[in-house]
């Protein structure tokens, strides 16, 4: 019966859009930046788009130079990361390392999403599945993979219960594989990650794509596709989009590199209930979860001083002789968020450091220079 629920419609607007998205720019509509013109000389960054005509960025040169800077120190494979402000939708740094050409990371959905896609899933459990955040979930194992066992209810020895909202924040797989199998169908969660900007264009005035998703009818497959482990990937920008949503109560700005440009449409991707339950259980990932000791000193001291932050992590190695994708995303301060980051790292089995640790020294060097109390820089 589960697998039957599946089979109710096809979505094409994805597909649609993402066609329509890779056609030529209107003639009076501003033409696209290219990304590989970036440069920044005298304090001031500047990029040429598709027209030759040289634009002015909004882009914060220390900043820049800083994230730049700590994506080497990470010695990833290859890596991406970006910041971005909420209010604004200002991109105030974007770098990456190791990639064979330009905005490959950045803009490109190359790596697996990973956990980080149980963000559209929670959003799809709570607006389409009927799941509340106290709900209460029975799953034993799944740690690392998804199998038939573990799209029912367990029982017996070795189980746990514990609510759902706190699954997102430890990356609890089983609980997104059992849920989703039994309260959404094939379309829900196709629609909400659509909703989220799968298969379509970047809202971003450098042309990409925020993510490719692919939803199989088959339950066991349905189940690992909801938990993270396959048929979906994300661009760095992607990634941040999905944190952005979350940040600004479901209602993102349009993400520009272009100084001056906000946007005055924010059109509404979920509700604002369900992005202050995603806040809640992002916060867990960082105090509790899965960033916990990334975000910890040795005697438990937060990096951040007093500020909390939210995020998802994600982990996945999609082929055995290839890298591991390894994210943080996320936002600060959780309360009242006033900026974003996405960061990437492709890893070897020999890594030297993690995304989500890159990711706390980015949130330091930005509250370090704005003032924040009790933050330090991580670059002095």
């Amino acid at each position: 019966m589960r697998q039957a629920r599946r089979w109710r419609g096809f979505a094409f607007g994805g597909l649609l859009l993402g066609l329509l998205g890779s056609v030529a720019f209107a003639a009076d509509a501003p033409a696209p930046l290219v990304y590989s013109t970036i440069s920044v000389s005298e304090g001031k960054a500047t990029a040429r788009d598709k027209r030759g005509q040289t634009r002015q960025l909004g882009l914060d040169p220390e900043l820049q130079a800083g994230l730049q800077t700590i994506l080497a120190r990470a010695r990833p494979i290859a890596g991406a990361a970006v910041v971005i402000e909420v209010s604004t939708g200002q991109v105030l740094a974007a770098a990456e390392i190791g990639t064979s050409r330009p905005g490959e990371l950045l803009f490109e959905p190359r790596a697996p999403a990973a956990s980080v896609f149980k963000l559209v899933t929670t959003a799809a459990l709570y607006e389409r599945g009927g799941v509340r955040p106290q709900d209460r979930v029975c799953t034993k194992g799944g740690l690392r993979d998804i199998g038939e066992e573990h799209l029912s209810p367990a029982s017996g020895p070795g189980v746990v219960c514990a609510p759902f909202f706190h699954a997102l924040g430890v990356s609890r797989n089983a609980a997104y594989a059992q849920l989703s199998t039994e309260r959404l169908m094939r379309d829900d969660l196709l629609a909400v990650a659509e909703t989220f900007g799968f298969n379509q264009r970047l809202p971003l005035d450098v042309e990409g794509q925020v993510g490719s998703l692919s939803v199989p009818f088959n339950d066991l497959e349905f189940a690992r596709t909801a938990a993270g482990f396959e048929n979906s990937k994300l661009s760095v920008f992607g990634a941040a989009r999905l944190a952005l949503t979350v940040a600004a109560l479901g209602t993102p700005p349009a993400m520009h590199f272009e100084a001056h440009t906000q946007s005055s449409e924010r059109p509404r991707v979920i509700s604002e209930t369900t992005a202050r339950r995603l806040r809640k259980s992002m916060e867990i990932t960082v105090h509790s979860g899965t960033a916990r000791d990334a975000f910890r000193d040795e005697s438990g001291r937060n990096y951040l001083g007093y500020l909390q932050v939210a995020g998802k992590t994600g982990t996945l190695k999609p082929a055995k002789n290839g890298p591991t994708s390894n994210w943080f995303v996320g936002f600060a301060p959780s309360e009242k968020p006033t900026v974003v980051v996405s960061v990437l790292l492709q890893i070897s089995d020999l890594w030297h450091q993690k995304a989500p640790t890159a990711a706390r020294d980015v949130l330091r060097l930005h509250f370090a220079r704005h003032g924040a109390r009790g933050v330090t820089s991580p670059l002095k």
